[in-house]
């Protein structure tokens, strides 16, 4: 019975991944992704996750409210900061991380 059971499944999923390629194979033609958008996508992700550790453990600008952005490594911060200085303290500590090419400022002073 066990066996029975085995080959029934084992054909049921043949059958599934027979019947899915075809349409798996128009969607990979339809939107094609390239090594280098795969990569980039990558490492923007990594950038992003890097500069939000960074911006929370930093005593300074961890109780801020900044969303980030990566683009082909370039950061973009938004969002309110109590002061101008403070904003600039986070855009020199987002500048060191690495595989961050640029910074881009998006954020506004808001006091209280």
């Amino acid at each position: 019975m066990k066996k029975t059971t085995f080959t029934a499944r084992l054909l049921a999923a043949s059958l599934l991944v027979i019947a899915a390629a075809p349409a798996v194979q128009a969607a990979d033609r339809a939107a094609p992704v390239t090594a280098q958008k795969a990569g980039a996508y990558i490492d923007d992700s990594v950038i992003t996750a890097k500069v939000k550790a960074a911006l929370v453990e930093d005593k300074q600008v961890s109780a801020m409210k900044i969303n980030v952005t990566t683009k082909d490594g370039v950061v973009t911060l938004k969002g309110s900061v109590p002061s101008a200085e403070l904003g600039q303290h986070a855009l020199q500590l987002v500048a060191g991380i690495e595989g961050v090419r640029d910074v881009k400022s998006d954020l506004t002073v808001k006091a209280g």
